[in-house]
């Protein structure tokens, strides 16, 4: 599956029975789906089959979708008019005009103060206000995961450069782990022997040898190493589309998982340059997990 931003924004449009639904959908991070839907009462029973569909497509986000329906070119409204209530209207301001000495009043009079004209759309059917509703966000939400799809673009080639970045020091920091190494056992044989000369007596060599075995094993970085390279490679098939699914929590969980081992490796070899290394990389994974949250 190919890498997508969770910002996008779609619109699409259906018409059908005189009328025409527009939907529009943004969508902008989220932990998880949550969705939003602004509908009129005309189209309200559409609401639980437009979150189906949202839920389907886009998995992840926080998701906003807003319709309106109006009704479509040539399309006449229902005009109603109340003939009794305009007569008994109009019989009254005639009999007040006649006993003011005013002119009849004329028909103008009557619908401007009384309520007797009624235009309203024709009436909806729910099944069509479903179709409606769904077709045009069919639409909306294709041209969303379009945009999606180029942001997303755009943010894996960002995140392969940080992560060909972060292996850049991961190799330095492999190659200048044996000297570090090596010079802790000489700083560890100095100690032993200038407790030796201090004391007067030759420490056990066999001693010697095992606690040089476990500092080594304790300062040993090449598993923490190994554990970062895969997964860092791990990162790349997910942004390569490896995976059936949205990628967006992988990635967010190998991030942890490489802050994981960059701070063992940072506690373990206690070496100014090799801490150096480790800081830039904890910068550089910074910016990759506020990238990787960035994905849907």
């Amino acid at each position: 599956m190919s890498v997508a931003s969770m910002t996008g924004y779609g619109a699409g449009t259906a018409t059908r029975g005189g009328y025409v639904v527009r939907v529009e959908v943004r969508s902008v991070n989220h932990k998880g789906f949550s969705p939003r839907v602004t509908l009129p009462a005309e189209l309200a029973t559409a609401e639980p089959a437009l979150k189906a569909l949202l839920r389907d497509r886009l998995v992840r986000g926080a998701v906003d979708a807003i319709a309106r329906v109006e009704l479509a070119a040539g399309t006449a409204p229902e005009v109603t008019v109340d003939v009794g209530a305009a007569t008994a209207v109009m019989t009254a301001l005639q009999e007040l005009a006649a006993a003011c000495g005013a002119a009849p009043p004329g028909l103008d009079l009557v619908l401007r103060h009384a309520n007797v004209l009624h235009v309203q759309s024709p009436s909806l059917p729910p099944e069509d206000a479903e179709a409606l509703v769904l077709g045009a966000a069919e639409d909306a939400v294709a041209g969303l995961i379009a945009m999606r799809e180029r942001e997303g673009e755009a943010l894996a080639a960002d995140l392969l450069a940080r992560v060909g970045t972060l292996e850049a020091l991961l190799g330095e920091v492999e190659v200048a782990a044996p000297a570090v190494l090596e010079g802790m056992e000489a700083a560890l044989r100095q100690r032993f022997a200038r407790a030796e000369a201090k004391l007067g007596l030759e420490l056990d060599p066999g001693r010697v040898t095992a606690e040089l075995v476990v500092m080594a094993d304790r300062a040993d970085i090449t598993e923490e190493i190994v554990r970062a390279r895969t997964h860092l490679e791990r990162f790349r098939e997910a942004l390569a589309g490896a995976d059936t699914e949205p990628c967006g929590r992988r990635l967010d969980f190998l991030s942890q998982e490489l802050l994981r081992e960059l701070n063992t490796i940072g506690s373990k070899c206690r070496d100014a340059d090799i801490a150096g290394r480790v800081v830039d990389g904890k910068v550089e994974l910074e910016k990759v997990r506020e990238q990787a949250q960035n994905i849907a």
